[in-house]
């Protein structure tokens, strides 16, 4: 999980961000700050796999709150192998996200998705998920 994790955060990063930054020390410093989430206790891993075992994907669910008291489920990192895409497997483990949530009682689950992620975005927006906060940046 932690290639896939890297590049695909890595992928997402702004390209006037990207541009500046050493790959191997920028994956050391985000290994530390993410670690707990996917190695550790404040998350749930599901491993999507096909009939003969090989790697089709993952996900990594939590909890989460900020603004309000309340807290929602939150899908930390989904992840398809490039040659399973298109298949239904994204849809599927966010479909067992939300009955995860459904059943701690949650009444939301949120996650986020990069600005040029069309292809993700879609398939959220097909399971209900709209848009609600919008992440914006400024180079200096």
């Amino acid at each position: 999980m932690w290639s896939a994790t890297l590049q695909t955060v890595w992928d997402d990063l702004p390209p006037d961000e990207r541009g500046h930054l050493d790959r191997a020390a920028w994956e050391r410093h985000f290994r530390k700050k993410i670690e707990a989430f996917v190695e550790g206790d404040r998350t749930e891993r599901w491993v999507a796999e096909g009939p003969s075992r090989e790697f089709l994907g993952y996900l990594i669910l939590g909890e989460s709150g900020f603004l309000t008291p309340e807290t929602n489920a939150f899908v930390y990192d989904i992840w398809v192998a490039p040659e399973f895409r298109g298949r239904g497997i994204g849809k599927a483990l966010v479909e067992w996200a939300s009955e995860w949530a459904r059943s701690r009682g949650h009444r939301k689950i949120k996650l986020e998705v990069g600005e040029g992620n069309a292809r993700a975005r879609h398939v959220y927006e097909a399971l209900g998920f709209r848009s609600e906060r919008r992440y914006m940046g400024k180079p200096l």
